[in-house]
């Protein structure tokens, strides 16, 4: 293929690209709108269905229930296959499209058939019902020239979600890059996670009302003449006067949203409304304060480490903000009454110019900024202030640990969605009553297999799904519900790929196998996936899951370390991060109770019980009746003792019991006498 043709085939996606920005379904400043983008990042973001179906009520609004719509399937098989289904439902049902012009929901999801994909978008821009709302529509080639230009997604499919399982792990592990490049933003989210969240909007929001309203810093040129002292007071006036707007925005939504609206919404819709709005509002009030009296660089990096965990609220605020948003639209549509009056505190709050859905939206926006605010404080921090520069890197370290924290108390919340979701599908599942499925921990992977029992000859088409403790088999059922087989605890098993084994059958797609071996020898299961590449996908999510288990590091240790989900935040007690997430966050040793991540299990040092403590004897009679007594103190020390007296008169006295492990005489007891 010429160079002419490569760029004429290419057109296909990035019409089609411009097709859903001028829609308002992608943004403009997405990934796959970026001038070096490929067809991979279009791909990639629409193979979830949010984004198609989230297209489908914009061009078309009520013609979808959104209801039937996951927002956040973290490429959960099921999920995304349920949105793409309901996609096609409502092109074919509501757009008119035939079955020749849709694709099947797998050619999207394992990107096999992408051109496919942009066939059926491509006529459903053109349809009649689209032509009349004037968005002009796109047209692709075809040809098997056109195929070949997407034939290689599947596998570069495969290395993004591997990449991205990676990156999670590291920053959920603590690491600041998660393992992206240099200049990325730690706390940034993954492609398409969120992807049609209006980020461009959000900032624009956030920048309206708690941006600083100042002359702009000196330029570049004009920075030879000013010391390097100046520029930094200027970041330090834009971190404490933002600070201050921001506070402002809080005590706005309190008093001009939350209040008047409080009488009219039901109890329960108000508290999610405005979950966590109080809290946040006082602790800001009491963050800027203290900013406010930093007098150094110094000081004001130690308001941040002071007040890091106050903001840890952030990851259940952020957690509850669509659940918040959604739950304000409901109530608007359900009751007028509410719809003006929610009309009414915008016009007077903000003269009608954001609406409260958007400004829920600016303390997510606030929390994670910090850490670039101080980013942008240690570069215009003069190198010779090696005492400001120190501290400042290591507020900035730590604010982006607790955007970390967010972002991941965030993820996980929409994870135990998920899991909500698998076990409401599963019929027939044969546990105690009690047993919950997030008590396995995060989804790593589901899909299609095919499995034999060794034992049993026959092959079993299946869907399995692999979370972090056990292997969950069913057999699909109808729609979308699952029949439960059985659980394999992957503690029990260890996995075995003979490279090169493979089975050509009557199914030759079903043909890359490997093996769950018990390790007590009293079974084994042969699996079977479709592709090379979906094999070696299976494979890494039970190696994860089986190492995360067992951790390779707990072989080089004395330290009885379990798998654990820690109820309230902790940090780990080696390098002093946060544990993130809301399940399965770290590792806590059974015998000294040390807590810790798993990169940090190879530091954790060397077991050391630690002792009961002795159990106080009960008092004896004699001091229960001392405590009667006005001139009785308790246990106290010489010198405590000495400054109690020294404003009494002469001839004062107390009786007070020595302080444990004080030295004593040998003639001494417990008590002693002190006398002014």
């Amino acid at each position: 293929m010429n160079r002419a043709e490569g760029e004429d085939s290419s057109k296909g996606w990035r019409e089609c690209a411009s097709w859903l920005t001028r829609c308002g379904a992608l943004r403009v400043d997405h990934k796959a709108n970026w001038p070096q983008a490929t067809a991979f990042d279009l791909a990639y973001t629409l193979r979830d269905g949010v984004l198609l179906c989230n297209l489908l009520n914009i061009v078309d609004p009520g013609c979808i229930d959104m209801k039937d719509v996951n927002q956040k399937p973290q490429m959960a098989q099921f999920l995304c296959l349920r949105n793409i289904k309901v996609f096609l439902s409502v092109c074919s049902t509501v757009f008119g499209l035939s079955d020749s012009e849709l694709f099947e929901p797998f050619m999207l999801f394992d990107l096999s058939n992408f051109h496919r994909v942009l066939c059926t978008l491509s006529a459903f821009s053109n349809c009649p019902r689209l032509r009349r709302k004037g968005i002009p529509g796109f047209s692709v080639g075809h040809g098997r020239s056109q195929e070949d230009i997407y034939k290689d997604l599947q596998s570069a499919g495969a290395g993004r979600e591997d990449e991205g399982r990676r990156r999670r792990f590291r920053r959920r592990e603590g690491d600041e890059t998660g393992g992206g490049r240099d200049n990325e933003d730690p706390v940034g989210e993954e492609d398409g996670y969120g992807a049609f969240c209006s980020h461009a909007q959000s900032e624009e929001i956030y920048q309206d009302l708690c941006s600083l309203h100042l002359p702009s810093p000196p330029s570049i040129a004009q920075s030879s003449a000013i010391s390097g002292g100046e520029k930094r007071d200027y970041v330090i006036q834009e971190l404490v006067e933002t600070e201050r707007n921001y506070t402002e925005v809080l005590s706005s939504l309190l008093r001009h949203f939350a209040r008047p609206l409080s009488s009219l919404l039901r109890p329960e819709d108000s508290a999610r409304i405005f979950f966590g709005m109080k809290e946040l509002s006082e602790i800001h009030v009491g963050f800027h304060s203290q900013l406010r009296k930093a007098r150094n660089g110094a000081a004001l990096a130690q308001v941040f480490l002071d007040w890091r965990e106050k903001f840890l609220i952030y990851g259940d605020y952020c957690a509850n903000l669509t659940l918040a948003q959604n739950t304000l639209q409901e109530a608007c549509s359900r009751n007028e009454l509410v719809n003006q009056e929610v009309i009414r505190c915008q016009q007077e709050a903000n003269n009608g110019k954001f609406k409260l859905r958007d400004i829920l939206s600016v303390p997510m926006q606030r929390v994670l900024k910090y850490h670039l605010l101080l980013e942008k404080l240690v570069e215009e921090t003069p190198r010779e202030w090696i005492e400001d520069c120190r501290a400042l890197t290591k507020a900035r370290e730590v604010m982006v640990d607790v955007a970390q924290y967010i972002n991941e108390v965030k993820r996980d919340s929409d994870t135990l969605d998920i899991i909500k979701d698998i076990q409401a599908s599963i019929i027939d599942w044969d546990v105690p009553e009690d047993t919950q499925l997030k008590d396995f921990g995060r989804l790593l992977r589901d899909g299609e297999l095919k499995v034999k029992a060794h034992g049993d000859q026959r092959i079993k088409a299946r869907y399995a799904f692999v979370f972090e403790q056990v292997v969950l088999i069913c057999k699909a059922g109808r729609g979308d519900q699952y029949c439960y087989r059985e659980t394999l605890r992957l503690d029990d098993y260890r996995l075995e790929d003979h490279t090169g084994r493979r089975t050509l059958g009557r199914d030759s797609r079903w043909s890359y196998q490997w093996l769950l071996v018990h390790k007590q020898a009293y079974t084994a299961y042969t699996l079977y996936a479709r592709t090379e590449e979906q094999k070696q996908m299976w494979i890494k999510a039970l190696q994860d899951a089986m190492d995360n288990v067992n951790p390779a590091a707990c072989r080089n240790t004395n330290h009885k370390f379990k798998l654990t989900t820690f109820d309230t935040p902790r940090s780990c007690q080696r390098c002093g991060k946060f544990l993130k997430g809301c399940i399965f966050q770290g590792y806590r040793c059974e015998v000294c109770h040390l807590a810790v991540h798993k990169q940090c299990i190879a530091h954790s040092g060397r077991c050391m019980p630690t002792p009961p403590s002795p159990t106080p004897p009960p008092p004896l009679p004699c001091e229960r009746a001392l405590t009667m007594k006005l001139w009785f103190v308790g246990e106290m020390g010489r010198d405590a003792a000495s400054n109690k007296l020294e404003s009494r008169e002469d001839g004062t006295y107390m009786l007070r019991v020595r302080p444990a492990g004080q030295p004593r005489l040998k003639h001494e007891t417990n008590y002693a006498l002190s006398i002014k």
